[in-house]
């Protein structure tokens, strides 16, 4: 009978070769979860090794989790005059301090320096990051983010870590100066917001550079803003002309270092599916129900693409019981063809999410087989 680890089983998704089971891909941001499933109390010093042995214990593939080096809520304030409420596991920007598009274009412009300068320096950029508490936003130095992610990816032993993961530019604009105004430069201002997209691109290509020669994983996801629960935010004419240019520059870098490449966008993004295939993309995640992303209907489409990230953690995994949450998973699979798939949550075990559910989810995706 085979009998695969966590490395084989992700490597044999991608490649499309036979499974043992279809392996689990998710986030644990859950204190209770770690303690229940390790039988320790977390605190600052032994946090690290018990964050990894949960993982490691119930994961395939994780991604970038956070370890927990403070457990109290924090407000935080940057030198242009953003604020931030931070948590161990999340981060919002809760104050943006522009009021007028010459501010946006002000502040833009600095930004656009700002990080040519960090990059010319062989350093990461601040405002260049999301700011959503990823496990790279901590390191400025590419040397000491390396070096860190491999003392963990040893402790995972066998489960996969994803690559410090890239964003090539709409979250972050859009988190960092709002919808509202990037939607006031890009019509007032194209040359500007070009010219900050691009940075924004090249900071992460830089990121993949500096990244992409290590041998700690060969999985890599980057993340854009492009769909919501009724459809895509944008138009499709700027998704093509802004959007997938960069998206693909991003690709390609990350499959010239041998990359398996997940695209990552929350909401309904069926219209641009096939584009992001055709790019280069292995898998494309979430799945998400309420955005009536279908497994079976994506199966069908595309018998050649992985996909994940399926079971609904903003209702079900939170409020549901265990026993419904074991008959969406069982479908999920089903509905997979047992193949090129990855089981997890549609976004991560966050605090909010009983012990329960997730073992639940994680238990049957580790006991069924066809």
């Amino acid at each position: 009978m085979l009998s695969l680890n966590s490395t084989e089983r992700i490597v044999n998704t991608f490649k499309g070769r036979e499974l043992d089971r279809l392996p689990i891909f998710d986030i644990i941001h859950n204190i209770d979860f770690v303690e229940e499933v390790t039988g320790e109390k977390v605190d600052s010093g032994n946090a690290e090794d018990l964050i990894c042995k949960a993982v490691r214990e119930n994961l395939d593939m994780v991604r970038h989790f956070r370890i927990p080096d403070f457990f109290e809520k924090r407000i935080n304030e940057d030198e242009d005059g953003f604020k931030y409420r931070e948590e161990w596991w999340t981060k919002q920007i809760t104050h943006i301090p522009i009021s007028s598009l010459t501010e946006a274009k002000i502040m833009m412009e600095k930004d656009i320096d700002r990080i040519y300068s960090s990059i010319k320096k062989g350093k990461f950029c601040f405002q260049a990051f999301e700011q959503l508490n990823l496990f790279n936003e901590y390191f400025l130095d590419p040397e000491k983010l390396n070096k860190s992610f491999g003392r963990i990816a040893k402790k995972l032993e066998d489960t996969v870590m994803i690559a410090p993961e890239i964003v090539p530019g709409l979250y972050t604009a859009t988190h960092r100066y709002s919808y509202e105004w990037i939607t006031y430069m890009y019509y007032d201002e194209y040359e500007i917001f070009s010219k900050y997209y691009d940075a924004l691109l090249d900071h992460e290509l830089f990121r993949i550079d500096c990244f992409g020669p290590t041998d700690y994983t060969r999985v890599a996801m980057i993340s854009e803003a492009l769909a919501f629960n009724k459809g895509l935010i944008w138009p499709i004419e700027f998704i093509k002309k802004e959007v997938f240019p960069r998206l693909k520059k991003c690709i390609n870098r990350w499959k010239n270092y041998g990359y398996y490449v997940i695209h990552h966008s929350d909401g309904k993004k069926w219209e641009i599916c096939q584009d992001i295939i055709d790019m280069g993309a292995d898998s494309i995640n979430p799945f998400e129900p309420l955005a009536t992303m279908d497994i079976k209907k994506f199966r069908d489409l595309y018998p050649d693409t992985v996909c994940g990230s399926m079971i609904d953690c903003q209702n079900l995994l939170a409020y549901g019981k265990p026993n419904d949450i074991r008959k969406a998973t069982k479908k999920a699979i089903e509905d997979s063809g047992g193949a090129k798939t990855l089981i997890g949550s549609t976004s991560e075990i966050h605090p909010n999410i009983p012990v329960e559910n997730a073992l639940a989810m994680y238990e049957l995706a580790k006991s069924y087989s066809f």
